[in-house]
């Protein structure tokens, strides 16, 4: 891996880590609980940080077997194809660019859907088009930056849909926690 895709990963990591750390924070006062110890942070947000990374590294080796791509390594560009740097670089920069999406430019799109249509949209309607949204970010933000391995439209929609699927795995394991809570609250109570 080149040093500028180390330092780009490192970086990502840091955030990811400081967004789960938020996370924590935001839903331990939600809840009305006392906040997580710094001791139990130190394992707790790494391995929490797994759950999310691990799969996008698997989702990384496939798309790089599934689509191979030519070996601009050289180049000296930030996300050059390697064989080392595609898996954490590329999965990485992937997902911090969705986080971004998520933040920003999904709430701007579902905003301006509901002022078109003068009503409020259906969850299922809401996710299509932020993967649509996603799919046409990935593929022009492909364009824009060189090196990126994403050579065309189904290559930006595999992506899109690989990262919701897990996305919407982790909102469903949310769910299900918080309804185990509810029902052994209701039992004892």
């Amino acid at each position: 891996m080149h040093t500028l895709q180390i330092i780009l990963s490192a970086l990502i990591l840091m955030i990811l880590f400081g967004l789960i750390n938020l996370m924590m924070n935001y839903i331990s006062r939600r809840d009305g609980e006392p906040v997580v110890p710094f001791r139990k942070k130190l394992w707790l947000i790494p391995l929490l940080s797994a759950f999310i990374i691990i799969p996008l590294e698997f989702f990384a080796m496939l798309y790089a077997r599934w689509f191979p791509m030519s070996d601009p390594s050289g180049s000296g560009e930030v996300l050059a194809y390697d064989a080392q740097g595609i898996w954490i670089g590329f999965s990485l920069t992937i997902l911090i660019g969705l986080l971004i999406f998520e933040g920003i430019i999904h709430p701007l799109v579902i905003t301006l859907l509901r002022l078109l249509l003068r009503m409020d949209t259906s969850i299922y309607i809401k996710q299509a088009v932020t993967v649509v949204t996603d799919t046409v970010l990935l593929y022009i933000v492909s364009l824009i930056v060189p090196g990126m391995p994403v050579g065309g439209w189904l290559q930006a929609l595999l992506i899109a849909l690989f990262f919701h699927l897990i996305e919407w795995i982790l909102i469903g394991v949310q769910t299900w926690v918080q309804q185990r809570k509810r029902a052994r609250s209701e039992s004892t109570g």
